[in-house]
């Protein structure tokens, strides 16, 4: 039986390029590679977190979040975010299941979790 390896969700954006920068200044995402002119299609990865970016003109955009990143230091993280203006949709939160978290919106619309576990 086959195992599962990996998993990179694809985020439909209407600016690759922006989506790709966001990314990689705010969260230290590496840019892997991006190709198209203009881009239609860019990987990025942070540690063992990685998402695909595709362009589309209507981006299609959950209307919860797309993904949770764990991190370390989500408080100085949360701080960034609130100094760089970045959107952010649902505030610093402890979550009674052990984990402290807030949503943020990138370019292009989606919601990305970013939090910390706490306890347990």
């Amino acid at each position: 039986m086959a195992s599962v390896l990996s998993y990179r969700p694809n985020l439909e954006v209407p600016d690759v390029r922006e989506a790709a920068d966001f990314l990689a200044g705010l969260l230290g995402f590496e840019v892997e590679m991006i190709t198209g002119d203009p881009p239609f299609l860019a990987l990025v990865r942070a540690g063992e977190a990685a998402l695909g970016l595709v362009r589309a003109e209507s981006p299609g955009v959950n209307s919860t979040t797309a993904g949770y990143l764990g991190v370390t230091d989500v408080d100085g993280l949360h701080a960034e975010c609130q100094r760089r203006g970045i959107p952010i949709t649902t505030p610093l939160t402890d979550q009674p299941w052990g984990l402290r978290d807030f949503v943020i919106e990138i370019p292009g619309g989606h919601r990305l979790a970013i939090g910390q576990r706490i306890s347990g």
